[in-house]
């Protein structure tokens, strides 16, 4: 039941509670349409004192949209008192290692992709087409040096070394909209032997330390901090073929297009696009082996023009480590830089493969949206499981918003994002409404004691007769305020 201190502050209700207050909005229905309930297993091992870890999640899912953007917030708001259960039933979920994240992101992914294309089979006409996983990182700038594997990392944006993480994401594009699949966390060891992690001894020997058991997920997961990307994006892309996700390509920015990855998509069946940067290289060209700045000499008088694109190109056909694949050399107008985009799909034409490539900046819309709208990398808590714990959520949110947007065709995940803050806190609202009709009930029992208060309760709720009886009450014409002060 809902406590009594929750019908303070209710000034909100005259302008969101109106006839549809027993409307169900989408994010109600979010859980039971991916049937995340069937992942509540994962949560098994936080159950503390009868509270379910899967409506812990749901809670936490919920905090962003109502403008509580950790903990803290939520339990200092009037709405935590609804719950009759304190901030450590949050604290321990987030900080539990035993809990697979990455099962539960993969299973809410999966769900949400065969959920929207049941929705939009009949509207296959809007899709690209085009399915790719793709692979990016960005940095996380934390504060603090006490965070549990916290380094100083290369921030290629801002041109200098900041106190962080490196995120590494694996995306899928399935035709309609950008999905998150995986993600690991990465940290710098840097030059400096004495400064481990680009930190000094002191600052280091500060970090929170944590045990964890070897064969447990957070375990797993904190010494990803300490693998390479290029090693991580190889068992993301393996993982993923292996849980049945059927991508057609694998592309990445320049940093990411190596052997390995080329190799790992190769093998798996799927072709790979990405930029190409690296100047030692060699492929090998009618039979010689030359950097692809050689390459692109021997070929200059092949230039053409791309009319739909508003680019020179040169496509030349080669070898790496006998493997043929073609080399785009592209620039913008005739004076500008050249830039190579490397494709194993030796049946695409140019057009094709610059409209496979440009999906690739799908995930760079993903962070620029979740760090804006749903403050992706802003948790300060020095325990890396909660790192981890509130990526997830972060990521959850995401696939909610990218959902609700394809099927609902927002015109934007920004507009879509106030849209649904306002819906639920709609539902907040109501909620409080209904700890105020308690309120009154109880206040009529006390002066009639013969009446029976289910019966109220159930008049006054589900009764439009008697809700219009009492909008006079709750809002007189001389006070626009209403009874809320």
């Amino acid at each position: 039941m809902l406590q009594l201190k929750d019908i303070k502050n209710l000034s909100e209700l005259e302008s969101t509670f109106v006839n549809k207050h027993d409307k169900l909005p989408f994010y109600l229905n979010f859980f039971r349409i991916l049937k995340i309930g069937q992942l509540q297993a994962i949560f098994s091992s936080a159950k503390v004192k009868g509270v379910c870890g899967a409506k812990t999640f749901e809670l936490l899912f919920c905090f962003r949209f109502i403008s509580k953007s950790n903990v803290h917030q939520f339990m200092n708001s009037s709405m935590a008192g609804a719950l009759g259960y304190g901030k450590d039933v949050y604290y321990r979920l987030k900080g539990n290692f035993k809990i697979n994240w990455r099962s539960f992101l993969f299973g809410v992914a999966t769900r949400s992709l065969e959920t929207v294309k049941q929705a939009v089979s009949d509207s296959c006409k809007e899709q690209s087409g085009i399915r790719a996983l793709i692979f990016d990182d960005t940095t996380i700038e934390k504060t603090g040096y006490k965070i549990e594997g916290i380094s100083r990392v290369w921030d290629h944006v801002v041109s200098r070394s900041v106190l962080g993480y490196q995120l590494l994401v694996m995306g899928y594009f399935d035709g309609t909209f950008f999905t998150p699949l995986d993600f690991s966390f990465h940290r710098e060891k840097g030059k400096n032997q004495k400064n481990r992690f680009g930190l000094k001894p002191k600052h280091y020997r500060k970090q929170h330390k944590k045990q964890r058991s070897r064969l447990s997920s957070g375990f797993r997961r904190k010494k990803e901090l300490d693998e390479k990307k290029i090693s991580m994006a190889v068992k993301m892309i393996k993982r993923a073929v292996a849980k049945g996700i059927n991508p057609d390509y694998v592309l990445t920015d320049s940093w990411f297009t190596c052997w390995e990855i080329v190799k790992t998509a190769l093998d798996n069946k799927l072709k790979y696009v990405g930029m190409f940067s690296k100047v030692k290289t060699k492929f090998t060209f009618r039979g010689k082996p030359m950097t692809y700045k050689v390459i692109r000499a021997r070929n200059r008088k092949k230039i053409k023009r791309n009319k739909r694109f508003n680019l020179y190109y040169i496509r030349v056909v080669v070898e790496w480590k006998s493997q043929p694949v073609v080399l785009y050399f592209t620039r913008k107008g005739k004076n500008g830089n050249w830039k190579v985009i490397l494709s194993t799909d030796l049946s695409s034409d140019f057009n094709q493969t610059v409209r496979v490539y440009q999906v690739r900046w799908s995930i760079e819309v993903f962070f620029k949206e979740c760090k804006q709208l749903l403050g992706l990398g802003k948790s300060q808590s020095t325990d890396f499981d909660v790192q981890i714990a509130d990526t997830t959520i972060t990521m959850v949110q995401y696939i909610f918003l990218a959902v609700q947007n394809r099927m609902n065709n927002y015109e934007s995940l920004g507009r879509l994002f106030e849209n649904t803050k306002a819906e639920i806190l709609e539902m907040t609202l109501h909620q409080r409404l209904i700890a105020l009709l308690l309120a009154i009930v109880q206040t009529l029992q006390e002066i009639f004691e013969q009446c029976d208060s289910d019966q109220i309760m159930e008049k006054l709720i589900h009764d439009p007769a008697v809700f219009e009886k009492l909008k006079p009450i709750l809002y007189p014409p001389s006070n626009k305020s209403g009874l809320i002060p």
